[in-house]
């Protein structure tokens, strides 16, 4: 597996649009943290994770024991393991955006309920 990105401080799940398949993981700055980080994932087609964690470790590639999920043939993506395996998301990519807004700031990521 590839270590795609891994923060320790406390992130939740911010946003999920279903029309988009986009999901949207926020950790905001605190004392500790002086930045606020968005992560987002899109095109989304399988997600089971829990809605907060205590840090946020994602990895991507061979050797993920991804759930037995039936995943349509010619559907893009790839497997994406969340902390060590508590949560697993299929989806096309993952990027992240590091900024000093607050919880209610725009995402880079455009407008997003939750986020005006």
């Amino acid at each position: 597996m590839t270590l795609v990105a891994a923060w320790e401080r406390p992130f939740r799940m911010w946003h999920f649009s279903v029309s988009f398949n986009s999901l949207l993981l926020r950790s905001l700055r605190d004392d500790a943290s002086p930045a606020r980080v968005d992560v987002l994932f899109s095109n989304v087609f399988f997600l089971q994770m829990p809605t907060t964690c205590s840090q946020l470790e994602i990895r991507t590639g061979e050797g993920i024991d991804a759930p037995k999920v039936e995943i349509p043939a010619g559907t893009r993506g790839q497997w994406y393991t969340i902390n060590s395996g508590k949560g697993y998301l299929y989806a096309t990519h993952c990027e992240w955006h590091e900024d000093e807004g607050t919880a209610m700031s725009p995402s880079r990521f455009g407008p997003l309920r939750r986020t005006d």
